[in-house]
């Protein structure tokens, strides 16, 4: 299975067919608020909330986390149905006919064709370009129907071109080729979609304020107006919540979870996602190039401790990369215990040795590391803490420095610490799709601004594995393929995994339909009834 949703306290209840009350406005809450508009420059999953209520992707995933379902495109294309060429390397999408885009010009094949030229500009400064980088072009033979001619087989292609995962821009080519480049374009603030929803205003700092789009080609949204906002303290989000200032608060931290259990008149969705939180190691370091220091942190780290003192059963205590529920998890892989006695052996057998100041030295010098996390969210700064004692523990001097969320996702030309690798270690929790295929976050290919490979890991044996994952449709062969991926970074250590998170979604009971897919809550949002 790839995917599973769980859905608590009656979150899967059928939508009625009534509208929404007149007037009224869903009001969602997030604590990051978007660096951008644009679906090109998407870097996080709040990026991915609001754009998915405004753009429309080719292909989106159901609530089960397991069905392909057409959007822009008319049919999911497969091999069955002659989608997909018997080699592999020519994917044709047809589209819909009786799409818009929100300023009434229609929406054609020559709009795909321009999306995939704008997300391989390098002008433009598009955070990842992975599977795209894998289309030899793009042709239209007619204004819809767009062929994909690949320069390899790429397992994932209907999942992930132009899908649910990030960036997955369809942009309007009426009004942008002209510019040549779109990094600041006033589109990327005030855009212009295909989706249900209209941005009305944007106020920096405040909200974004959206209208029902009444052309949407899949029929009018019940929900008239959505103002997302955003605030940074998840303390304020729950009172807010409680007191229905807001509707919806999405993505809240496994913390929050601990307390929206028990909100009275409140409902709740866990999600299980294709995810990790973890420790993000920067390889580039020279500290940290050698492996027994990165598994040494590894070892000093109390996994199933974090999981039970900060999750409050909205996480399970992770492997490697790929979550227990997808097809692709080894099951002969096993947690990496606490044990502070072998991290401090392997710091020795490194040269770091115990110094005077009760840290490990090395030639005089403390072993010193920052770890950064985004201190908007509650979790993140009390396992930062935590982290920090338990790395001092070991003799490892870790000083923690927060940034806000904003800093942490911005792209690489803005500083963003992620994207800069402006860090030596760095709490991150990693989302990707519905497929297993993680070679945008572990190839050298990815490094950034390539990809979102933040610890800079590069391995020729895994790029051979993560490669083999992605040209195989046969699923036995890219589960040995996965197998060796997630080995490799059990014994290389770019990142320590701790745990899996359950995406945590809360909300008002007056909102029906709202039945979040394992990559974005607003998938369906033209169902949602509120």
């Amino acid at each position: 299975m790839l995917a599973l949703i769980v859905l608590l306290c009656g979150c899967g209840e059928t939508m009625q067919s009534s509208q929404s009350p007149p007037g009224r406005t869903l009001r969602i809450g997030m604590t990051t608020e978007p660096n951008s508009l644009s679906p090109l420059f998407a870097l996080n999953d709040y990026e991915q909330l609001v754009d998915r209520l405004v753009f429309d992707v080719l292909v989106t995933t159901g609530a089960d986390g397991r069905t392909l379902i057409p959007r822009l495109a008319a049919v999911v294309p497969t091999q069955q149905n002659g989608g997909i060429s018997g080699d592999g390397l020519t994917i044709t999408y047809h589209l819909r006919r009786n799409v818009k885009w929100q300023d009434g010009a229609p929406f054609t094949s020559a709009d795909v064709k321009f999306s995939y030229d704008a997300m391989m500009n390098p002008a433009n400064n598009v955070p990842n370009r992975h599977g795209y980088d894998l289309i030899a072009d793009v042709r239209t033979p007619d204004p819809y129907t767009a062929v994909f001619r690949m320069k390899q087989r790429y397992a994932p292609a209907t999942a992930s071109l132009f899908g649910d995962e990030v960036p997955n821009a369809i942009l309007p080519r009426h009004l942008l080729a002209r510019y040549p480049d779109l990094n600041h374009v006033a589109f990327n603030q005030m855009p212009v979609g295909t989706g249900p929803f209209k941005v009305v205003h944007w106020d920096r700092g405040t909200s974004i304020e959206l209208a029902a789009n009444d052309a949407y080609y899949l029929g009018k949204p019940h929900v008239r107006r959505i103002s997302v906002r955003f605030i940074p303290d998840e303390a304020t989000m729950l009172n807010q919540l409680r007191t229905h200032e807001l509707d919806l608060f999405t993505q809240a931290s496994v913390n929050a979870f601990g307390q929206i259990r028990s909100l009275p008149g409140i409902k709740y969705a866990l999600v299980d996602t294709h995810g990790a939180a973890n420790v993000l190691i920067n390889t580039t370091r020279p500290v940290l190039r050698d492996v027994r220091v990165r598994r040494a942190i590894d070892y000093a780290l109390d996994k199933p401790g974090i999981v039970r003192r900060f999750t409050f059963g909205a996480g399970t205590v992770a492997t490697e990369d790929i979550p227990r529920f997808m097809w692709a998890y080894d099951p002969r892989l096993q947690v990496t215990p606490h044990d502070p006695a072998r991290a401090r052996a392997l710091l020795r057998e490194a040269g770091w040795v115990p110094g005077k100041s009760g840290f490990v030295a090395k030639n005089g010098r403390p072993l010193r590391l920052e770890f950064a996390y985004a201190q908007n969210n509650v979790t993140y700064r009390l396992i930062a803490v935590e982290i920090q004692a338990e790395l001092r523990a070991v003799g490892i001097d870790a000083d923690v420095k927060g940034y806000n969320g904003a800093m942490m996702f911005a792209g690489l030309s803005a500083g963003g610490i992620y994207q800069s690798g402006n860090f030596d270690l760095a709490w991150y929790t990693m989302t990707l799709g519905i497929d297993p295929d993680s070679s945008g976050r572990f190839t050298c290919g990815a490094i950034p601004p390539n990809g979102q490979n933040y610890s800079r890991y590069c391995n020729a044996a895994m790029d051979a594995a993560l490669t083999a994952g992605l040209t195989h449709y046969d699923r036995a062969a890219r589960k040995r393929a996965y197998a060796v991926s997630q080995q490799l970074l059990a014994g290389d250590v770019p990142l320590a995994f701790v745990y899996w998170p359950k995406d945590v979604e809360a909300y008002n009971p007056r909102l029906r339909g709202f039945a979040p897919n394992p990559v974005t809550p607003t998938w369906n949002a033209q169902d949602w009834v509120f």
